[in-house]
């Protein structure tokens, strides 16, 4: 497992590093840190939260770590990078921005970096990233930092630089971050490899194991990937994470019933865990349903989830769920109401960071958009796509700008404008629906290379979300039957769709 993160929507998964360790080569990080005690326990939560991932563990070690020094920045800033509570990571980050005189230069640095983030002031984020990365380019907290949030803003190939240009090749926690990383980019041969060295350095550890199983899991290993999942539960039965992966590789496996029994079965044995990860494992049962085409199903599980995250004041989470929602609904109207509702819960602002809002913003617009087209409401979908390119080009965020072309990728395919819409849908990869739009216009443009090498993509894309519910399942039945033509695979999906 891969340690959860600040920001749900853009999947920030930032944890804490060895902060009082020296780095390979060049000076660590200078911190502010009061007592040995403060360090011992800093070191601590760099072991529980990176390397060994037991990230509930590493926030109540920080939790102790700002109540013996109130005034430590650093200690705040930490927290919020790994809490799994989006209130805490909220008020942890004003009270490491509110200590800030308290910091050192660098540590001042890094504050205004994760400062700017949540305000949604990337170009300021990214200097102050690049910066304190120019001073301490081997200290290996920083390094786990930057590739983290790198990987959050999907900038694989910069966080794969970042980990490569450190040198380091013996910290477990970076080298599962690496490997996480590789396998973003379909680069599953190096994420093996690294996986390899981490349960060599680490054998009696469960999360080894669990990363493991997840990476072979994305690469469509699903046998090999529950055997690894086994292997973690049985150094450590606690270890949550791993019951949930194997409900996750039955659900891509299409044993929908079988996830659905092993799901129930996690959260009865592990009724109390961290916020954050019971709304994940939430999210993917109720999935399940779509998965069925079991719309009723989908529509009790999620409104659930919706009303949790509404009475926890879980803003972008009642969101997200409703959007997820509103792609699945087979009536035009009823999608629409919940995507107002995801728009009013998003604007009521609770537990949500600037760049959080913005980043559901534009999720939202770009499912308003995607219905209107199938609605055939042209100018609708026009005014959407305006919107989401005026975000686009404002905010600097990658997050943002994959959300505008998939969009306007989508509306320039459906206006059968395939070449013009063949760039825009290349700039969102990591989007099934994307990526299956972008198969079918290389097709129709006469790029078959292009063409089968997406395919092979979109057959191969293990991620357990709505949209890989919509699109994946009905393609691979498609490419297994030898009468499936591409018009067939295309009408296959907007059925499922």
């Amino acid at each position: 497992m891969k340690s959860l993160t600040i920001f749900i929507a853009a999947n920030l998964a930032l944890s804490v590093s060895a902060l009082t360790q020296t780095a390979p080569h060049g000076d660590a990080l200078p911190l502010s840190a009061k007592s040995s005690k403060i360090r011992s326990l800093l070191d601590q939560a760099w072991i529980l939260a990176s390397d060994q991932v037991e990230q509930g563990q590493a926030i109540d070690v920080m939790r102790k770590v700002v109540k013996i020094d109130p005034e430590f920045a650093m200690g705040h800033e930490i927290l919020a990078r790994i809490s799994l509570d989006p209130a805490e990571q909220i008020s942890e980050q004003k009270q490491a921005f509110a200590n800030r005189s308290h910091a050192n230069p660098s540590e001042a640095i890094v504050i205004d970096w994760f400062q700017n983030a949540a305000d949604h002031k990337l170009i300021p984020a990214i200097t102050n990233m690049n910066e304190v990365l120019h001073k301490y380019p081997h200290d290996r907290w920083l390094v786990f930092l930057s590739n983290s949030w790198l990987t959050a803003q999907t900038q694989y190939e910069r966080a794969a630089a970042i980990y490569e240009n450190s040198g380091i090749n013996d910290s477990p926690g970076l080298i599962n971050d690496a490997a996480y990383t590789y396998a973003s980019l379909r680069q599953f041969s190096k994420a093996f490899a690294l996986m390899d060295k981490y349960v060599a350095l680490m054998p009696k550890d469960p999360n080894p194991q669990d990363s493991y199983a997840e990476i072979l899991r994305l690469a469509g290993h699903y046998t090999v990937a529950i055997d690894h999942y086994r292997v973690a539960l049985s150094l450590n039965p606690r270890f949550y994470s791993s019951q949930f992966g194997i409900a996750d590789t039955y659900l891509l496996m299409g044993d929908e019933v079988r996830a659905r029994q092993e799901y129930e079965a996690a959260f009865k044995k592990f009724p109390s865990m961290p916020e954050l990860n019971c709304i994940r494992w939430k999210t993917r049962q109720a999935s399940s349903y779509v998965y069925e085409s079991d719309f009723a199903g989908a529509d009790k599980a999620f409104q659930s989830l919706a009303d949790y995250a509404h009475a926890k004041h879980m803003s972008q989470v009642e969101a997200e769920t409703y959007r997820q929602m509103a792609m699945y609904q087979p009536v035009y109207q009823q999608a629409l109401a919940l995507l107002s509702k995801a728009e009013t819960a998003l604007s009521e602002g609770n537990s949500v960071s600037a760049i959080e809002v913005h980043q559901q913003a534009a999720q939202i617009l770009r499912t308003r958009a995607e219905l209107e087209m199938k609605a055939g409401h042209s100018l609708a979908a026009d005014s959407a796509v305006a919107k989401l390119a005026e975000l686009s080009l404002s905010s600097n965020d990658k997050v943002i700008d994959s959300a505008f072309h998939g969009a306007a990728g989508a509306h320039l395919f459906y206006e059968h404008n395939y070449k013009q819409a063949i760039p825009h849908l290349e700039e969102d990869s990591d989007s099934p629906l994307s990526l299956k739009l972008l198969a079918a216009a290389y097709e129709e443009t006469g790029y078959i290379s292009g063409a089968k090498e997406t395919q092979k993509t979109l057959a191969n894309f293990n991620d357990p979300t709505v949209e890989q519910a919509l699109v994946v399942p009905a393609f691979r039945k498609c490419l297994r039957s030898p009468t499936c033509s591409v018009s067939v695979k295309n009408a296959a999906m907007e059925m499922k769709h």
